[in-house]
C-alpha cells in the first residue's frame, strides 16, 4: 500500500501542476482528448489484461509461463500499435464524439491533442502488462510503485514547458513509457517472441466479458464528457480534480486490498473451500468498509479546503474550476463507500468464475449511471455526480443480495455493518466540516490549510472514537 500511497500522492501533485501552470482552456481540452486513450486502457491494459492472466499463468505449468509471456506480450504490442493508429487517423471524428454540440471547446485543439496523446495507450497497456506478469507471482512492490515514475516524469515535463498545450500532452506520454520502463528489470531478461501460444486465445476468451464491461464504462464516459463539454469552461477540469482524488481513494482503500485478495480468493474457489473463501471476504470487505467511511466523511465533509489546498496553491485560481471542483469532490465522496466495497464483492465474483454474472451486474449499473447523468446534469455538478452515488448504491445492495442467497454471507449482517460505518462517517464528516469553516475560508493553499488539519484532525478523532466504540475492525490483515 506505500507504493500505492506515494504514486496517488504524486498523482495529486501532477494534477495541481496541470490547475496551476495551464490555463483552464487548455487543461478542459486535454483531458477530453486524453479521454479517447483511456477509452482503450482498460480494454487493451488495466482491467481486462490483468484479470484474465492472473488465472491463466496460475494454471500454467512453470516451464510454459515464459513462453507465454513473451508471446503474449508481442501480440498485445502489435494490437496496441493497430488502435493507436487508427486513433491518429479517426482524431477529428473522436474529438466530434467526446465534444458537445455547442461547446466552448477549440474542437481543434483538441483534435491535435488526440494525436499528440495516443501513443500513451501503447505505454499504459505495455506497463499494466508487465505489472499483471509481476503480480501474478504476488510481486506487488513493482506494479505499485511504478506509477511513481509516470508522475515524476510527466511533471517535470509540464514545469519545464508551463502554458504549452503541446507539452501537456508529450508530458503523459513520457510518463507512461516511463511507468512500463521500470518494470523491466524486475522481469529478469523478459523479451518478445512473435508467436502463437495456445493459451492466448484462453486469455482471450477470458477478456472477452472485461472487454464488454468495459466498453459500457467507456460509452458512460464519452456520455459523461459529452455533458462536461456542454457547461461553462473548467467543468472538465475541475470533475478531472474530484475524480483524481476519488480514484485515489479508491485505489488506497479498494483496489489495492482486492488486488492483494483475488489471489488467495480465486485459490479458495478453486479449491471449493466455501468457508475459507466467505471468511476471508468478509474480514476483507469489513476493514475495507472501515477505511473507505473515513476516506468518504474527509472528501465529503472538507471539500472545499481539501481543493484549496490540493488545486488552489495561488490566490488567483479561478473560482469556475473551484467551485466544479468541490462540489463534484463532495459528491463522489459519497460514492466512496458503494463502489469501495463494490469492487471488493465483483472480484469474489470473477474469483469464482462467474464472470457473465458480473458482466451483467457491472453493464446494468453503468447504464443506470448513464441515464443518471442525463436526468440530473441540468441540476449542477454536484447533482451529476450524484448518479454516481445512487448507481453505485444499486450495485452494493444486489451484490449482497447474490452473496446471501448463496449462502456465503448473510444479509443482514452486511447491511447492519454497513448501516454502522455509513452512520459514523456521516458524523464525523459534518464535525470536520464545521471545525475546518471555524478555523477559517476555503479559497487557496495558504489560507486553508490551517482548516483543512485542524477538520481532518476533529473528523478523525470522531471517526476513530465511534469504530472502537462499536468495535470496528481498523486495519487489514
Amino acid at each position: 500500500m506505500a507504493g500505492t500511497l506515494a504514486s496517488r500522492v504524486l498523482g495529486l501533485l501532477r494534477q495541481g501542476v496541470l490547475n496551476n501552470f495551464f490555463d483552464k482552456s487548455i487543461t478542459d481540452a486535454f483531458l477530453v482528448a486524453y479521454r479517447v486513450p483511456n477509452l482503450f486502457r482498460e480494454i487493451l491494459a488495466e482491467g481486462a489484461v490483468s484479470n484474465a492472466l492472473i488465472p491463466i499463468l496460475a494454471e500454467l505449468p512453470r516451464a510454459q509461463r515464459d513462453l507465454f509471456k513473451r508471446r503474449f506480450a508481442a501480440f498485445l504490442l502489435g494490437l496496441n500499435l493497430m488502435v493507436v493508429g487508427l486513433g491518429i487517423l479517426f482524431a477529428p471524428y473522436l474529438a466530434a464524439l467526446l465534444l458537445a454540440a455547442h461547446t466552448q471547446l477549440d474542437a481543434g485543439l483538441v483534435t491535435y491533442l488526440i494525436r499528440l496523446v495516443m501513443p500513451f495507450l501503447l505505454a499504459i497497456s505495455m506497463a499494466s502488462l508487465f505489472g499483471a506478469f509481476l503480480q501474478s507471482e504476488e510481486r506487488f512492490w513493482g506494479p505499485s510503485f511504478a506509477p511513481m515514475a509516470f508522475n515524476v516524469g510527466a511533471i517535470a515535463v509540464m514545469l519545464l514547458w508551463p502554458g504549452k498545450a503541446t507539452a501537456l500532452a508529450l508530458a503523459f506520454v513520457l510518463g507512461g513509457f516511463m511507468q512500463a520502463a521500470v518494470q523491466l528489470p524486475a522481469l529478469k531478461g523478459f523479451g518478445l517472441e512473435l508467436a502463437w501460444h495456445p493459451a492466448i486465445g484462453k486469455a482471450a476468451l477470458l477478456m472477452t466479458p472485461f472487454v464488454f464491461t468495459t466498453s459500457t464504462r467507456q460509452f458512460l464516459t464519452i456520455v459523461l464528457y459529452a455533458l462536461l463539454t456542454s457547461m461553462p469552461l473548467g467543468a472538465a477540469t475541475g470533475f478531472s480534480n474530484a475524480d483524481m482524488t476519488y480514484l485515489m481513494a479508491l485505489g488506497l482503500f479498494s483496489v489495492s486490498p482486492a488486488m492483494a485478495l483475488y489471489p488467495r480468493l480465486s485459490a479458495h474457489a478453486a479449491a471449493a473451500e466455501n468457508a475459507a473463501f466467505a471468511d476471508l471476504l468478509r474480514r476483507g470487505l469489513e476493514r475495507v468498509a472501515v477505511l473507505l467511511g473515513w476516506a468518504a466523511a474527509l472528501m465529503t465533509g472538507l471539500a472545499p479546503w481539501a481543493v484549496a489546498v490540493l488545486f488552489a496553491w495561488r490566490a488567483s485560481f479561478d473560482s469556475q474550476v473551484f467551485a466544479y471542483s468541490a462540489a463534484a469532490m463532495r459528491a463522489l465522496g459519497l460514492a466512496l463507500v458503494p463502489w469501495g466495497l463494490y469492487n471488493l464483492y465483483v472480484r469474489g465474483l470473477y474469483a469464482r468464475k462467474q464472470i457473465a454474472r458480473a458482466v451483467k451486474i457491472s453493464v446494468t449499473l453503468f447504464l443506470l449511471n448513464t441515464l443518471g447523468y442525463y436526468l440530473l446534469v441540468h441540476k449542477g455538478m454536484f447533482y451529476l455526480n450524484l448518479a454516481t452515488v445512487l448507481a453505485g448504491l444499486a450495485g452494493l445492495l444486489w451484490m449482497i443480495w447474490i452473496y446471501h442467497r448463496e449462502g456465503l454471507l448473510g444479509a443482514g449482517a452486511q447491511t447492519l455493518f454497513l448501516f454502522k460505518v455509513l452512520a459514523i462517517a456521516a458524523l464525523a464528516g459534518w464535525i470536520g466540516g464545521r471545525a475546518a469553516a471555524a478555523l477559517g475560508p476555503a479559497r487557496d493553499l495558504e489560507l486553508s490549510l490551517l482548516p483543512l488539519a485542524g477538520g481532518t484532525l476533529a473528523a478523525s478523532a470522531i471517526y476513530l472514537a465511534a469504530a472502537l466504540a462499536l468495535r470496528l475492525p481498523l486495519k487489514i490483515r
